[in-house]
């Protein structure tokens, strides 16, 4: 069968954004590429029984506003979606599958953070919670789920944005506030410099990081959004800007650098430092980068109290959050 039925077209247009239904249904070979998604999702999941106009209903509903719609469609991951979608209509045979495919990357991610096994017996229980049961019969977070990244690099993510959560509520450690949180990550392994930066300025840095993203464009917090938060690589942003993927690279590390001289400059106004404690709190900025900018650009489902998380996503790699990160 070469074609999708006709039936999916409309109900794919008007569950799309308002701002994108006409351009959607002027694309060229809709039919067949909206086909195209039912099948490649079914191929990967074939003991899934999902009917073809759920699975394109909740696609729709989650493309992006400010993307060009023919090329959304291009850069979706179809299985992931298929599999995704199963599970927030609530599926046993899914979350099942979930469960076998992709809840180990949440130990992965725990792991990297240096939880122990108490502890991440009790995350992955909370991490499945928020997945899978939502509220007045709304699905769980599964349900925003976009297709946009890899879908084991995004449930890292939640993983953990939920253990950071959880540390926050104080249901096994106190952890009052964003001064605190950022000095518990001068462990041992710091430089010492580093550590005693993050202990002395935590307050400061805060609020200086926070000035110095406000003063980024659009464009530059979206790419930070997407790398640090949705957790696309190099490829999946060039794709989207429809650009090459050393012209991505580029613009997210010109982006970084933007943000780390303007936590600088607003730090240096601020504290009377000498040039070797310069020096220190810019590795300190470095350290912190990644954390800072999943609190302030994480989505509002994870504003629990603040923004409370570490992630580094980069193809292959989560940011380990006891530890200084590489971008």
């Amino acid at each position: 069968m070469s074609t999708a039925p006709p039936s999916l077209v409309q109900p794919f247009v008007d569950a799309a954004p308002e701002v994108l239904r006409a351009s959607l249904a002027a694309t060229p070979d809709l039919p067949r590429r909206l086909w195209n998604l039912v099948a490649e999702g079914r191929a990967a999941w074939p003991d899934l029984a999902l009917e073809p106009r759920a699975l394109i209903v909740f696609i729709a509903a989650r493309l992006d506003e400010a993307g060009d719609p023919a090329d959304a469609l291009d850069g979706l991951r179809p299985a992931d979606l298929y599999l995704a979608c199963a599970c927030a209509t609530g599926s046993t045979a899914a979350i099942n599958a979930f469960d076998r495919h992709y809840m180990k990357e949440v130990e992965i991610a725990l792991a990297r953070m240096r939880v122990g096994p108490s502890r991440t017996a009790d995350v992955k229980q909370l991490v499945r919670q928020r997945l899978f049961v939502g509220a007045d019969g709304v699905s769980g977070k599964i349900g925003d789920y976009a297709g946009r990244g890899d879908l084991r690099r995004w449930v890292r993510s939640v993983a953990v944005r939920t253990c950071l959560n959880d540390m926050r509520k104080g249901k096994r450690e106190i952890v009052t506030d964003d001064d605190q949180l950022i000095a518990q990550h001068a462990m041992p392994g710091d430089d010492p410099e580093i550590a005693y930066m993050k202990r002395t300025y935590a307050h400061e840095f805060r609020e200086a990081f926070g000035a110095a993203l406000g003063g980024l464009g659009p464009r530059e917090q979206t790419l930070l959004r997407y790398h640090h938060v949705d957790g696309l690589n190099i490829d999946e942003i060039g794709a989207i800007y429809r650009v090459h993927r050393v012209t991505a690279f580029r613009w997210l590390e010109k982006a970084k650098e933007q943000l780390v001289k303007g936590t600088l400059e607003v730090l240096r106004a601020r504290l009377k430092l000498n040039p070797r404690e310069l020096d220190s709190v810019l590795r300190m900025i470095r350290s912190q980068i990644h954390l800072s900018l999943i609190r302030h650009l994480g989505g509002p489902e994870d504003k629990v109290e603040d923004d409370v998380d570490e992630l580094e996503l980069d193809d292959a790699e989560l940011v380990e959050v006891a530890e200084d990160a590489d971008a």
